[in-house]
């Protein structure tokens, strides 16, 4: 994917237009695969913190639409948020820019590409396998209207996330964000 393409994706004519919601969703919800070395030209000369509170704001999003009984769930993306909002505050140190375009990408990949949620349709016991995406979407609109599912995501809380550790002062700043 060439860089003309991929701010077109992301809805971006340039670096600096990368500041709303919709352009991490847009990043995070790709059915494409991203371009590492475009993905890091253009966090190279994104705005850390405000990358940072993309992230704090699209995980909180997502956070609300996770079914009750998927504790599992919230537990992993609440800790991949945090080891991205980490990263993303200090991707000015050695080789972090690197390891937060890995894991957006990764991230990218097990949420909106790879098959692992299993939802059955209450009542008809029929299973489809959806990415977390799409579950979740699905979970979402179930409140509104439409058919009532029962979710697995066990596959998915195979997430690989890398080790990130936050130090103590970007917990502290973090939380107190919140």
């Amino acid at each position: 994917m060439d860089k003309d393409r991929f701010y077109e994706l992301l809805d971006i004519e340039e670096p600096e237009d990368f500041q709303y919601f919709e352009n991490i969703a847009a990043l995070l919800e790709s059915d494409e695969e991203i371009d590492y070395d475009a993905l890091y030209a253009l966090l190279s000369l994104v705005d850390r913190d405000v990358l940072a509170q993309l992230i704090h704001d699209y995980f909180e999003e997502l956070s609300d639409y996770i079914p009750d009984d998927a504790t599992e769930l919230y537990l992993l993306l609440d800790k991949v948020k945090l080891a991205l909002i980490g990263m993303s505050k200090n991707a000015d140190e050695e080789n972090v820019l690197a390891a937060l375009c890995e894991e957006l990408l990764r991230f990218g990949r097990w949420y909106a590409r790879d098959l692992t949620v299993v939802a059955t349709t209450i009542g008809s016991e029929r299973e489809e396998v959806h990415t977390v995406r799409d579950a979740l979407a699905m979970a979402r609109l179930e409140k509104l209207e439409g058919d009532k599912y029962s979710y697995d995501f066990s596959a998915a809380a195979a997430y690989p996330l890398d080790e990130y550790s936050m130090s103590f002062a970007d917990m502290i700043a973090q939380s107190t964000d919140d």
